[in-house]
Order: C-alpha cells, then structure tokens, then sequence
C-alpha cells in the first residue's frame, strides 16, 4: 500500500491513483465494518471511506517521511465518524422517519428546480400530502444533525476543536480531533458561546463577561467546569 500510495505521489496519474487506490480497497472495507453496528449501511460507510482515501491519496507527501498506512487510516477513520456524527439524528430514528427525510430532500429537490426557491413547509407539505407538522417533525431531526457553528473553520482552515490551546499538545492526529469535535458538540448553546469567544476571539473573562451578561466569577467558574468537563468527556 505504502509503495503505490509513493508512486502515485510521484507520477499524479489517474492509472498509478486507481491502482493505489485498489490496494487500499480492503483498508476501506475493514474501517467500514467497524461502525456498521452504528445503524448506518455498510455500502454507504464503505463509499465515504473509499472518497477519504482517494483524498488521503491525493493529499500524501512521501517526502514527510511518513508511511501512508500511519497517515491514511485515521484520515478515513475519521471521515467515517464525521458521516455518523452528521447523520445520526436519522440513522437513530425509526426507519419510517429516514424514509421520510429521504421522499422529503427529493421534494425539496424537485421544488427548487421548478421555482428556484426554497420551498416553505406549507409547499412541501402540500406536494407530499402530508400534514405540515409532519415536515417540520422531519426537518428538526435533519436540523439537528448540523454541527455547531464552533466546527466551522476560520481564515486559517482551523476549527475550534484544533485551536484549543489546552488540546495543542494531546490531541494532533486527525481521529483524536474528531472526538474533540464530538465532545464539543455535546455542550450547551451558552457554553460554546463562552469557548468561542475566550478561545477563537481571545476575549477576556471580563469582556466575554459582558457579553454573555454574567459576572466574571460565573464566566471563570463555567469556564472551568466546561474545560473539565471535555478533558472528562476525552478521557
């Protein structure tokens, strides 16, 4: 696996990528397995791990010194996590719901090609025939499989989970970022507003105080709680 992932980095050709590729077919197929038990189909996991390979692929320097086996597998690991945590609210619902968001996304599909809008619940409901509430019921489970405006990354590329300056030293592969992605998403609207603030603007306590209307006594204490927590939470 190693010597054809170095030969495609060497040559960039399409011929020498698909032969690397196939070698690493069994890699994807084994991280796969792994998180079927997860609710997802296996085909599914094994396409999105497949993708994160051809982009470990392309995104592979042999002059790193790196073997490609050490560099590939937590790139697709976590690629495969990545689509469980934004899938999960449909893959834990019952499958009439998942078949539901499904007829729903083709809907809204078909809507936006015919009136290049969004469509409002009302429309969608009344394209399905359905009840409106039945659409909503759909869209707050779909809603809710978004990550926290905390994931997005800045100018620099970086989300929070890799800035942390607490995190820095611990946590530098890719999977171990995404349980810290994972661990973020677990805390409170209010609790990732305080993160944000102290760590991606470096405000102080006293400002992000201010912000957050709170004295700095309960900022320092959520703070300190919160960090506690997601050192638990990591551990």
């Amino acid at each position: 696996m190693h010597a054809r992932a170095c030969a495609y980095a060497l040559s960039r050709t399409e011929e020498a990528l698909n032969v690397a590729l196939e070698a690493c077919l069994p890699l994807c197929a084994l991280i796969a397995r792994r998180f079927v038990s997860r609710g997802a189909e296996y085909d599914d996991l094994f396409q999105v791990a497949s993708l994160a390979c051809v982009n470990a692929l392309k995104g592979f320097d042999p002059e790193r010194g790196l073997k490609f086996t050490t560099y590939v597998t937590p790139t697709v690991t976590g690629a495969v996590r990545n689509y469980l945590r934004d899938q999960a609210p449909l893959l834990r619902a019952p499958r009439a719901m998942r078949e539901k968001a499904v007829l729903l996304e083709k809907a809204r599909d078909g809507f936006l090609s015919a009136h290049h809008a969004e469509p409002t619940a009302r429309q969608l409901a009344e394209k399905l025939g359905w009840e409106v509430e039945a659409v909503l019921a759909v869209w707050t489970a779909q809603s809710a499989a978004h990550v926290s405006s905390l994931e997005e990354a800045d100018e620099n590329g970086l989300s929070l989970a890799e800035r942390l300056p607490f995190l820095e030293p611990g946590f530098n592969q890719a999977e171990q970022r995404q349980d810290v992605s994972r661990a973020l998403a677990l805390l409170t609207e209010e609790e990732r507003q305080l993160l944000n603030l102290r760590f991606t603007h470096r405000l102080s306590q006293r400002d992000t105080a201010a912000r957050l209307k709170k004295t700095q006594m309960q900022v320092s204490r959520m703070e300190r709680r919160i960090l506690a927590a997601l050192r638990k939470e990591l551990t």
